[in-house]
């Protein structure tokens, strides 16, 4: 078989290009070794393994794409191959037809990396050119925590997928292939969540069926929360047998555009299925067609829950609790770290981007907090990253991940299974979805 080294591996990144989580791992022999059982065969070529492989990373844009040919340690070898890793940004991908996608799987993908192989014979003739284009999604697996979109997963298991992706290196298809590859989420490191789930196990859900079951250290659970039922308030009848007198009352001293914005009395039913009880909420809420910035220049949803005293909770027709609602807020010297991440399990072990991104405060969209069974409560509804934390008596209880419906929960075994329950009724009841 005639002969072939690789002369060079260089990599860049078009997104974060003074980073350090793409830089080529200081061990590259599990790359020459995939192109030696892929690529090589297919090519009946055959690595000269004495030959030493540089690698290089790219500082300036300008230098992508470009090969420098040096033969002179390798002039003797009939055959010379160049790899080249690029990060770029998925819009360049999508805006020049280089991958087809829905819509869908672009808001998936974190990130398109490019493969490319070339090989020159001793002309200086490039005689062989493949590029193979990544399309990282992260998953979760048992990480729970602040997802970051500066690395789509943690920077080894990154170049453990492009490194398996140099299998489809070959003679054959098209000169550019597209892979969507699946790769576990990295998360930011936190002084918040991260104490709590850090190797602690996972209590998954199933939602498969009509009704919400899981299983903890008391045994199965089951909860099933059925449609939330409007009745839109008439905040211009002033008469006194209006029902809603007492609310529009309220509505007028306390909403400055009452007159523009719809109100109305949210009925939310919650069962529990396991114990046999029937809970319920009943809130009233704003909806405004135009939301504008507030006094502090913070965001508004659409939905506003009317700031009074006014939601209760009911175990049957028995009212166990009241609460109120807040959006955006802060959590008082809590913050993540978009620049070192973890797997969102064990934050034993964290790796440093280079990115030179800030810390960030937490802010969660989204706070229910009162009083429920003669205990204080708070529900923080992170939208962003789909967290759920719930608090007992200030003492967090609960972190569960999942977008409209709960996948897995890390639970602290300080509270009745009841009260749980329950307490997860309202952090999902629909009428505390993510807006939109």
């Amino acid at each position: 078989m005639p002969l072939v080294v690789v002369e060079q591996i260089q990599a860049y990144s078009y997104l974060n290009p003074t980073a350090s989580y793409w830089q080529i791992p200081s061990n590259i022999h599990p790359i020459l070794e995939t192109l030696d059982t892929s690529l090589f065969v297919t090519l009946k070529m055959q690595r000269d393994k004495s030959y030493t492989t540089t690698t290089k990373s790219l500082t300036k844009l300008t230098q992508a794409g470009k090969i420098k040919i040096d033969w002179s340690n390798s002039i003797q070898i009939p055959y010379h191959a160049y790899i080249e890793i690029y990060e770029m940004d998925p819009q360049f991908a999508y805006q020049n037809d280089l991958v087809k996608l829905s819509k869908e799987k672009k808001d998936s993908i974190h990130s398109v990396w490019f493969i490319a192989c070339s090989i020159f014979n001793l002309k200086q003739e490039r005689i062989f050119q493949k590029t193979i284009m990544l399309g990282f999604t992260p998953i979760e697996s048992l990480g729970i925590g602040y997802t970051i979109r500066s690395s789509a997963s943690m920077p080894n298991l990154m170049f453990n997928a492009i490194t398996k992706a140099m299998n489809y290196l070959d003679a054959e298809g098209d000169d550019i292939d597209f892979i969507d590859v699946k790769i576990p989420a990295a998360y930011a490191t936190d002084n918040y969540w991260m104490p709590f789930v850090h190797n602690m196990p996972r209590v998954l859900f199933d939602t498969s069926k009509k009704f919400i079951s899981f299983v903890d250290n008391a045994g199965l659970h089951a909860i099933r929360i059925p449609p939330a039922v409007l009745k839109k308030i008439n905040n211009k009848d002033k008469s006194e047998n209006n029902p809603y007198k007492d609310i529009v009352e309220i509505i007028r001293k306390t909403r400055p555009v009452f007159s523009k914005n719809e109100y109305y009395q949210v009925m939310q039913p919650l069962r529990d299925i396991k114990n046999n009880i029937d809970y319920s909420l009943d809130s009233y809420i704003e909806f405004n067609t135009d939301p504008t910035l507030g006094d502090s220049k913070t965001p508004k949803f659409a939905i506003q829950f009317l700031p009074e005293a006014l939601h209760r909770i009911y175990k049957e027709k028995d009212s166990i609790g009241n609460f109120a609602v807040k959006d955006f807020v802060n959590e008082e010297n809590k913050f993540y770290n978009p620049d070192v991440v973890y797997n969102g399990y064990d934050s034993s072990h964290s790796a440093p981007l280079g990115t030179f991104f800030a810390k960030q405060p937490i802010v969660q969209s989204r706070v229910i907090s009162g009083k429920l069974l003669n205990h204080d409560f708070s529900i923080q509804l992170n939208y962003e990253n789909n967290i759920t934390t719930i608090l007992i008596d200030k003492i967090m209880v609960m972190v569960i991940s999942g977008n409209k419906k709960p996948t897995q929960m890390v639970l602290k075994e300080n509270a009745t299974p009841a009260l749980n329950s329950l307490l997860l009724l309202i952090a999902y009841s629909e009428i505390f979805q993510q807006p939109g």
